[in-house]
């Protein structure tokens, strides 16, 4: 199995699938429930429905030819496009989106809300690059819009967060996209993101959670000590980005996750902290092989506002609303009610920023649905 493979089994029966959808209706696993809510993600073999476990296969990465360097990962990542012919590249203006598109030969393809400070910066990479430049503007009601279509495909793991990345893929003519998803991690030095604070985990009755170390195998032997950080960061949390942002557009536009290839991912594990610092080594090969993008500044904007979405949307307004009042159906997962109907209010008046994790709950709340607990 690859990276981004995955493998669910009932203890129960030993049946397997690549979803969690199958093997509803089964009661949701407090476990599960609580490691979810505190990281993003369910923690070694646990899931989110009781009696399903996650089927745990290590990598299989070949060894690279030699360590990393600016020329070994340009050949890479040259191949590794090459290999997608007249496939276009998703840019966003980052370091990790114009380092593939550098490296590609298609057109370019932009999405984002009006005012994304990413949209003239991949303008202007465009520019750099001469190649065609489609440009998508997001409506506020993305995540509404594509809800149903994203937890579908990404196997019952996807939220909202997740879902306007989808609304492109009807819009855009690609055949095949190339995403730089998780290059920040891949060949940069940005770390396992940590949990929800201890004090809004109190405050949602959640007290204990999985190490997310627990489970994951141990890294190859050639990887090196500098990237160990980002082996365990790819096994958790990036995994699960990854596969609500790929597998939720695989059915309308074959997606590409261009970092996780496994030749460049072996090359990026044997990057020291150096390399890794600020993406250094990424720095390094585009000042070498695509100097016409020299001096255009990157800008962490932000695709999508999904805490905007909630305040303002009428409809997204009513389901917090609604979600707030299902006491019941909190409870029986193993949460605070009050907690979790405080977050949902402050979220729906614009009072909170952040909205990852009312995506949680909103993932919760929806398999909670399919297993008959809320109608």
């Amino acid at each position: 199995m690859g990276p981004l493979d995955r493998r669910f089994r009932c203890r129960r029966t030993g049946t397997e699938a690549a979803s969690l959808l199958p093997f509803h209706p089964r009661p949701l696993d407090r476990a599960g429930v609580a490691d979810f809510v505190a990281w993003g993600f369910t923690t070694g073999t646990r899931t989110l429905l009781a009696d399903v476990e996650r089927v745990i296969t290590p990598w299989e990465l070949p060894s690279p030819a030699g360590p990393a360097t600016a020329d070994s990962l340009w050949e890479q990542l040259r191949a590794v496009v090459a290999a997608h012919g007249d496939a276009w590249a998703a840019l966003s203006g980052g370091l990790d989106s114009r380092a593939i598109a550098a490296a590609a030969a298609g057109p370019v393809a932009t999405f984002g809300e009006a005012d994304c400070a990413d949209l003239p910066v991949a303008a202007r990479v465009a520019a750099a690059l001469d190649r065609p430049h489609t440009v998508t503007t997001l409506p506020g009601d993305a995540a509404r819009l594509h809800e149903d279509r994203v937890f579908t495909a990404s196997g019952g793991w996807g939220g909202p967060d997740a879902a306007p990345g989808a609304h492109t893929d009807t819009l855009w003519a690609a055949p095949t996209l190339l995403s730089g998803m998780s290059g920040d991690v891949i060949w940069g030095d940005t770390a396992l993101g940590g949990r929800t604070p201890d004090s809004r985990l109190r405050k949602l009755g959640v007290t204990a959670v999985g190490d997310p170390a627990d489970a994951v195998p141990p890294p190859p032997s050639w990887a090196h000590p500098d990237s160990h950080g980002a082996w365990l960061s790819l096994w958790t949390r990036q995994a699960r980005v990854t596969w609500n942002g790929v597998l939720s557009r695989r059915p309308h536009t074959p997606v590409v996750p261009v970092c996780w290839e496994p030749r460049l991912l072996g090359l990026c594990l044997t990057m020291t902290a150096e390399q890794r610092s600020d993406r250094r080594l990424v720095r390094a090969m585009l000042a070498r092989h695509a100097p016409t993008l020299h001096g255009i500044p990157t800008v962490r904007g932000r695709t999508y506002d999904l805490d905007r979405a909630f305040a303002t949307d009428p409809w997204w307004s009513a389901e917090l609303r609604r979600m707030a009042e299902a006491a019941g159906l909190w409870a029986e997962m193993g949460l605070n009610p009050r907690g979790v109907a405080r977050i949902l209010r402050l979220q729906a008046r614009g009072r909170r920023r952040r909205g990852a994790l009312v995506s949680r709950l909103r993932v919760l709340w929806r398999h909670a649905q399919l297993q008959g607990g809320w109608s």
